[in-house]
């Protein structure tokens, strides 16, 4: 992303000023209609996109440009201007959401009727939108879009049963461009009514001083743990992700200081990048601010977001238990121990008044208003303005030019969400919404249930397998929101059809949309972070892969024990949390081959299968749970079987933290 100076900073802070405030006055009071809504929004997001990012990110690396004066004046622009070409894509692309601003009430009273200039309009726009989420997020949601309009438009010439009528490129800009299920459909009026406002509060909140107080919390508690620098990376991810919603930003964001200290303090290099991507990838399942696709989930399924927040507390608790579970046995195998005692705040230095103020309030006003069942964007507005308030007024000094620093600490913090997160975010939703429209017009998502169904003999496990590597390889290289979008539109049909729950099948495909990111060969969570940490990212990703268990595995079980997602008696809900915070262990055990000592072949197999059975409801609990005790009773004896079961021999301890 460019760094504006002169003009083109000021131009872009005006467009971000007015654009927030749209945001706050249509969530405080009432959102206007989707294609008013969505027109205004997307004319901000495509005029930021294609001043931040140019045609090409290597001319952000070119020191010193090696572009001829004019091309980089026409085409490229640098660092810190656009070119001449960038101006004109955001005029070009401004000009058919406008048309829709002014004339939205005509075009909603006459459906089925379109001129020339309106097809014209749709596809400058839709062209516009595809080279927008290019610049911003790379190649992959373009081609996949565009493989799904060719798709549209040669249905009558493909065989078998993927074929259909077809679309002519009339039909296909018309439901593009002048239909509220075309590109002004839910993911575009749902990312200007509803995440907007999220995206801005959690820079806001970081900018305030909240972030720190979340590092601050994660050494202070995970710090005193084996293998410490793990578990402060696992915390502070957490928390993070809750507010980022994004597992490569959260991995950068935490891991430029995480990944250095676990290396300096132990940690082999391709471990620590598993530990920080695996952790960061679980931010967005982490309630009470869970990542984008959620809000998405809620408008897909007709229910508050609240019943998906309380739903995803004990997977994603499981999944961070997991994560900590295997920090805490390569901590004993590698010998390392906790955090240095000086890194180690105290909580009482932590928690000033004034620290709490700045973090108490904003996130009690959110969970409040939350629970109170306000509307998402009404919950996350008042937050926003109470975060800002409550930092002017009580985050420092009382002079003139205290207030004036903190001014700019919240603007910085407001700037950096709408350019680092909402621009291209509305821009690629509108993006994928085409594909969403292809994917309901020509029956794309049925047509793929059914060959899930048939080739799984209509056996439901078979099926879930299917949807599982399905939901994988749809997310690779692309964000996880548009992962979860495409790949429910397309799956969750068929689960709804095998009588699966909606919610838990819709959860079932978010989770896996997310382990894309960790999972070869495109694992871009894994990527960014072996970028920081070196080493190679396949052996980060198998560590990745390996810590993150837990979010390849609940999925499985919440579709069929409805206590995971919160649903049912209360004894039953914590019952089977317990059992399943206890299997992460054995499960950890059996994956790392290390418990209390290295572990033989058998004593792996018996931990990992007793915890995949512990997790299963009523009294297969106690059988996992007798299966992985006598595991531990063959560790504890040295039970050992000559050639097959032979204990492997105890790692030299290169590493010890002091």
């Amino acid at each position: 992303m460019r760094s504006l100076i002169g003009i083109w900073k000021v131009l872009t802070g005006i467009i971000a000023g007015v654009w927030g405030i749209f945001i706050l006055y249509t969530s405080l009071t009432v959102a206007l209609h989707p294609l008013l809504q969505g027109g205004i929004s997307l004319s901000f997001g495509l005029a930021l996109v294609f001043l931040a990012y140019p045609i090409s990110k290597s001319i952000l690396k070119e020191t010193p440009p090696k572009h001829p004066s004019f091309l980089k004046l026409f085409l490229f622009g640098d660092k810190s201007n656009p070119s001449f070409l960038d101006i004109a894509l955001i005029v070009i692309s401004i000009v058919p959401c406008v048309y829709i601003m002014i004339h939205w009430e005509e075009i909603v009273r006459n459906p089925g009727f379109y001129e020339t200039h309106h097809l014209v309009l749709g596809a400058i726009l839709v062209l516009c939108l595809l080279e927008g989420t290019r610049r911003s997020l790379g190649i992959v949601i373009p081609l996949v879009v565009l493989g799904f309009v060719i798709y549209a438009m040669m249905g009558p010439y493909i065989p078998g049963i993927f074929g259909h009528s077809g679309f002519s490129a009339e039909e296909l800009l018309y439901q593009f461009y002048l239909m509220t299920e075309g590109i002004w459909g839910l993911l575009t009026d749902m990312t200007s009514r509803i995440i907007a406002p999220f995206v801005i509060f959690g820079p806001v909140l970081f900018a305030t001083g909240v972030g720190k107080v979340f590092m601050d919390i994660a050494q202070a508690w995970g710090g005193r743990l084996r293998g410490g620098p793990g578990h402060v990376a696992v915390i502070s991810s957490s928390f993070f992700g809750m507010l980022s919603g994004s597992s490569v930003a959260n991995v950068a964001t935490t891991g430029a200081f995480t990944i250095p200290t676990m290396k300096k303090l132990g940690f082999p290099r391709e471990l620590a990048a598993g530990v920080e991507a695996s952790a960061s990838s679980g931010g967005q399942i982490m309630p009470p601010i869970m990542g984008a696709g959620c809000f998405i989930m809620a408008e897909f399924l007709n229910i508050p977001y609240t019943t998906i927040m309380i739903a995803g507390i004990i997977p994603a608790v499981v999944y961070f238990v997991g994560i900590s579970a295997g920090i805490w046995i390569e901590a004993g195998r590698y010998g390392m121990g906790t955090l240095p005692k000086e890194l180690i705040p105290s909580l009482r230095k932590v928690f000033t008044p004034r620290v709490l103020l700045n973090f108490v309030l904003p996130i009690g006003t959110l969970t409040a208003l939350l629970f109170s069942f306000y509307p998402p964007q009404i919950c996350a507005a008042w937050s926003l303005i109470v975060s800002a308030v409550t930092f002017f007024f009580f985050g420092g000094g009382l002079s003139v030019k205290d207030f004036w620093e903190r001014t700019k600490i919240i603007w910085k913090g407001y700037l950096d969400g709408i350019m680092s997160a909402l621009a291209w975010l509305m821009v690629m939703m509108s993006c994928v919404q085409v594909a969403v429209t292809v994917i309901s017009l020509t029956g794309f998502g049925v047509k793929v249930s059914e060959i899930i169904i048939n080739l799984s003999g209509h056996n439901v496990y078979l099926a879930l397998v299917a949807a599982m590597f399905t939901a994988i390889i749809l997310g690779m290289g692309m964000t996880t929101t548009a992962a979860y979008v495409i790949a429910a539109a397309v799956l969750v049909p068929a689960m709804e059809g095998m009588g699966l729950d909606p919610l838990a099948s819709h959860m079932f495909i978010f989770y896996f949309a997310i382990k894309s990111g960790l999972t070869p060969p495109v694992c871009i969570a894994v990527f960014t972070a072996t970028a920081i940490s070196g080493g190679s990212w396949l052996r980060a990703a198998w560590d990745s892969m390996r810590l993150g268990i837990g979010g390849y595995i609940m999925p499985f079980y919440f579709l069929f024990v409805p206590s995971f997602l919160m649903k049912g008696a209360w004894d039953d809900i914590l019952f089977h949390a317990v059992g399943a915070f206890v299997a992460m262990f054995t499960i950890e055990a059996g994956l790392m081959g290390y418990f209390t000592k290295p572990l033989t072949w058998i004593e792996r197999a018996l931990y990992f299968f007793g915890g995949l059975v512990m997790m299963a409801p009523g009294f297969y609990t106690f059988v996992g749970l007798g299966i992985a005790l006598v595991a531990l009773l063959m560790e504890r004896f040295n039970f050992q079987i000559p050639v097959i079961a032979t204990r492997p021999v105890q790692l030299v301890h290169k590493h010890k933290i002091t």
